[in-house]
């Protein structure tokens, strides 16, 4: 959808979501605004500075794969390098060894959007149909976000404009989870003590009345300040434009010892030799700092803060960490200290990008435009991690940090585009139009990690072993991908299109093609008096992803028969997604009114799926992971509506986006035989038991499915999926003179979260912190409960670990992003002065017990979606700042 707003709706820092003007809100990022688009999911991976987002258009189309978009930086395709490390596991000789869902999927550097904050984007456009996608063939399979980034304004000769924006403010945790007090754990850890068969005599803690004792989350997480400034030159002569902006950015993050820092420069030139040449040059370079505590593993800061010992302060009498067995009173002896790991076991990512390029449009004859660019984009990382140095036989408080490890990745793309656009009128009734695109791309992939151990002497600390471990992948993809269409239209009531891609795929060179067709018609329809524009239409388009299954690292290797160790194997397809859309809309994109409803439905087939699956105790490994094939199907409404209205003196627009999708999975015969979860259930699936009550003793009983006597694999069932099936988005602003008011609300509905952290805190061991909930647990007294008696499970059963609906909770809500209100002091053709204060994240309306719904532990991937692993809490910012045009 494309539109436009009276100038008068327009204040200061805005830009063109969908064609439509809207604020800059401007510490919300690019991706965090596109909630107003229908069928757009936005979730944080969590709340830490500079932490990357998922954007997913119209549902989930990938499992194992990042689900992100396709970015397109003016033309061409850019920063689409998600820092993560490698997400592929071989097979593990225990459960122990496996990395948390967190650890597989974190982030090692910072949002690669970081390179272009609001300020610096003039346009952006969310490309779902069919023909808008279609140019993308081989890489837009999960949607295209379109991005034009600001240049030197208007087209006539200007003098010289300074503008100055900047902002600071303060963050906060927003919730927190309910926790016991010291004296209520006291009475907890007695009781599992007991139930343990433990002697009276011997309880832990003889008096229980100690108050409410250390508030841990308090003591971990803190009010943390941010500030950001950009300045920028402009103007413009005869025939050349120039902009030069810098910004710098200073944010601490809400858990303690957590920040970043960035500096960012762009220079945009434009030249016009002449009235049919136009040249245009654009280079945007940024370095991001960021210092983040460990969170992500079973000891992370953030689980740590949970299930720290309310009894017991930070520091011992003599002023060093607890939890280290340094306190004789101390019970249990050791536990994990959020404050020692945020000061002592962290990493410290630095990210550099450049981003260029050069385009030239010329017009050697009427109705006939050739367009040529070329970008380089360079993304260097360096994330060395830290964690306490380590002493032969001495355990105590950590009291440095020693390198432990270090991650370098580096991503060189060359990227170039020639267009060749012709349209010609064939009397008064007809209009034909072909063009043809061919672009190249080109990525050299480096990844290094390093691991590293040193124990040293305590006596003069020096190392005395060490152990060292290093890995390294790398890749050189190429595509070039050449894209036709031709388009006609009568009377501009009948248009249609057809078009046609294509690109080969590297294990066996083959190419595959990737067709689109769409028809569009647009009747007026008489209403109310008044003649209104209508749009009918209907598409359809093939598209794909770059690479296979294992992106850029070629086809995985599919089981075809066989049992281990001795399978067979078959080389996977490449994807392929389908898409049918038909929609209407009433009312131009630029008018005062639109209302837009779409249907669509997308088939993605060769769909890569994998299974964890249990050896042998023969084999000597605890389970292998097999890859199998699938077609996911996502059929879905959106539905737009957007109004600008004026009331008296009053002026408004209104934007409503809702959606609703129905997600599929169906795998292979291999993937069905492997798991009912590959069986018509959405991705995202959480697939575990089911609690049936408790036992006579007080102890968790799960459901016995099969009727075996025994609690097994093939007791789970399909518990939810973590992808949402409803969105939707109601976006405010209102102008009153001078002042202007703006409000961003968006909701999520239909599905779970699988927070892991109530593993431990709706378990009263007595070993750890637990939630209020556990107050209500099992006595012989107290049958009517599903809360386990104390002590009664503990971390080395093996239930312990187990996915059940114990853990999942509703992550259905609705939020207020953002509110703000401006002030223009000052508007006069050389001066233009306003001021702004702004909270994001003010409150949401939800049921879900911890910090908040809308994370990703499992980063972009659809299998892995609606998990929280020790999720940093997304905060909330409130912020005044100020905007200076002169």
């Amino acid at each position: 959808m494309r539109g436009s707003l009276p100038d008068s709706l327009a204040p200061p820092g805005t830009w063109r979501v969908q064609g439509q003007a809207q604020p800059t809100r401007p510490f919300l990022t690019a991706q965090d605004q596109l909630r107003t688009v229908a069928g757009v999911q936005v979730t944080p991976y969590d709340g830490s500075p500079g932490s990357g987002q998922l954007v997913r258009i119209r549902g989930a189309s990938e499992g194992r794969l990042s689900g992100q978009p396709l970015y397109i930086v003016d033309g061409l395709p850019a920063l689409n390098d998600e820092l993560t490390p490698d997400r592929f596991l071989p097979s593990v000789r225990s459960e122990a060894s496996l990395p948390t869902v967190a650890q597989q999927q974190a982030e090692t550097g910072a949002n690669p959007l970081q390179l272009l904050p609001p300020e610096a984007i003039e346009h952006i456009e969310v490309l779902a149909g069919p023909a808008a996608v279609a140019r993308y063939g081989p890489l837009g399979a999960n949607g295209v976000i379109s991005i034009r980034t600001r240049r030197a304004s208007g087209t006539a000769a200007q003098p010289l404009r300074v503008r100055y924006a900047a902002y600071a403010g303060v963050q906060q945790v927003r919730q927190r989870y309910d926790l016991l007090g010291a004296s209520e754990y006291a009475a907890i850890a007695n009781e599992a003590y007991l139930n343990r068969g433990g002697p009276a005599s011997g309880v832990p803690f003889p008096n229980t009345q100690l108050g409410e004792g250390t508030d841990w989350q308090a003591a971990a997480y803190r009010v943390a300040g941010l500030q950001q400034h950009q300045l920028s030159l402009e103007g413009r002569t005869p025939r050349t434009g120039y902009l030069i902006s810098a910004d710098y950015r200073q944010q601490a993050g809400v858990l303690r010892n957590s920040n970043l820092s960035r500096y960012g420069l762009r220079v945009a030139l434009d030249q016009h030799p002449s009235a049919r040449l136009g040249l245009r040059a654009t280079v945007a370079l940024g370095q991001t700092d960021q210092h983040l505590p460990l969170v992500t593993g079973t000891e992370g800061a953030t689980r740590a803060a949970l299930f720290a010992l309310p009894t017991v302060a930070v520091r011992t009498t003599q002023g060093a960490y607890s939890g280290y067995a340094n306190d004789n009173n101390q019970y249990p002896s050791y536990f994990s200290n959020p404050l020692a790991i945020s000061e002592y076991s962290y990493s410290a990512p630095r990210t550099r990008r450049l981003l260029s390029q050069l385009a030239a449009d010329y017009q050697p004859a009427l109705g006939l435009t050739v367009q040529a660019s070329v970008s380089l984009q360079l993304t260097q990382l360096d994330a060395p991690s830290f964690s306490p140095r380590q002493y032969i036989n001495s355990f105590g408080p950590p009291e440095q940090s020693d390198q432990s490890g270090n991650q370098a990745y580096q991503n060189n793309q060359l990227a170039a585009r020639l267009a060749v656009h012709y349209e010609r009128r064939l009397g008064q009734h007809h209009r034909l139009g072909a063009e043809i695109d061919y672009q190249y791309q080109k990525n050299n992939y480096s990844s290094d990690s390093e691991l590293m151990l040193r124990l040293y002497d305590k006596a003069n600390d020096t190392p005395k072993t060490g152990s060292y471990a290093i890995s390294s992948i790398s890749a050189r993809p190429r595509l070039h991908r050449p894209w036709a269409r031709v388009h006609y239209a009568l009377d501009s009531t009948l248009e249609a299109e057809v078009g046609l891609s294509y690109a080969r795929f590297g294990y066996d060179n083959k190419a595959e093609y990737y067709p689109s067709a769409q028809l569009s018609w647009h009747p007026h329809l008489q209403v109310a008096g008044a003649s209104q524009p209508l749009t009918l239409w209907a598409g359809v388009a093939r598209t794909s992803l770059f690479g296979f299954g294992l992106n850029m690292f070629g086809p995985a290797l599919l089981t075809s028969g066989g049992t281990f160790p001795n399978e067979e194997y078959r080389r996977q397809a490449p994807l392929r997604t389908d898409q049918l859309e038909v929609g209407l809309r009433l009312g131009e994109p630029s008018g005062r009114f639109m209302a837009q409803l779409v249907a669509y439905e997308r088939r993605s087939y060769h769909v890569l799926l994998s299974s964890s699956i249990a050896l042998p105790n023969a084999s000597g490994y605890v389970s292998t992971v097999y890859y199998d094939e699938g077609m996911v199907r996502n059929q879905g409404l959106e539905l737009t509506v957007a109004t600008s209205w004026q009331a008296g003196r009053v002026q408004g627009t209104t934007r409503l986006a809702a959606s609703a999708n129905r997600n599929r999975l169906q795998g292979n015969d291999y993937a069905m035989q492997r798991s009912e979860e590959f069986n018509n259930h959405p991705l995202g699936t959480f697939y575990g038991f089911q609690q049936d009550g408790l036992t006579a003793s007080g102890s968790v009983r799960y459901r016995d499915l099969t009727g075996d006597g025994q609690v097994g694999y093939q007791d789970k069932r399909y518990l939810g999926s973590g992808i949402p099936a409803q969105l939707a988005s109601l976006s405010q602003q209102v102008r009153l003179g001078r002042l202007a008011l703006d409000a961003q609300l968006d909701g999520q509905f239909d599905y779970k979260v699988l927070n892991h952290q109530l593993t431990v805190l709706d378990a009263p061991t007595g070993l750890a912190n637990s939630a209020t909930s556990v107050r209500n647990y099992w006595t012989p007294t107290n049958l009517s409960t599903s809360v386990p008696a104390p002590g009664s499970v503990s971390s080395y059963n093996t239930e312990f670990i187990w996915i059940s609906n114990r853990q999942l909770e509703n992550g259905s809500h609705v939020r207020l992003s953002s509110l703000t209100a401006t002030y223009r002091l000052r508007q006069l053709a050389s001066q233009d002065l306003s001021v702004w204060v702004g909270v994001q994240n003010l409150f949401v309306l939800s049921s879900y017990r911890g910090y908040d719904p809308n994370v990703s532990s499992g980063g972009s991937s659809g299998n892995l979606a609606g998990q929280d692993y020790g999720a940093v809490p997304v905060p909330r910012t409130w912020l005044a700042g100020v905007r200076l045009a002169l």
